[in-house]
């Protein structure tokens, strides 16, 4: 079984070097992966509940994984 933490991608203060740090907590703590959230489309409710900002998934695990040691 691997088990993974839901790194948050959204929201105040939310930024590179929150994720980063996030990144390298849940590898130094020997997760087997690191998970953020997607949504197609962002609706007005989804935006009032969570405001900006809210980065892009696939971006952010690509360059998520440029800054880990063992990113495969």
């Amino acid at each position: 079984m691997q088990i993974g933490v839901n790194v948050p991608n959204f929201a105040p203060g939310t930024d590179p070097d929150v994720l980063r740090r996030w990144a390298q907590t849940v590898e130094g703590l020997g997760f087997d992966l690191l998970m953020v959230s997607d949504h197609i489309a962002v609706t007005p409710d989804v935006a009032e509940q969570y405001p900006a900002p809210f980065y892009e998934p696939f971006t952010t695990l690509s360059w998520l994984a440029s800054t880990r040691s063992t990113a495969t």
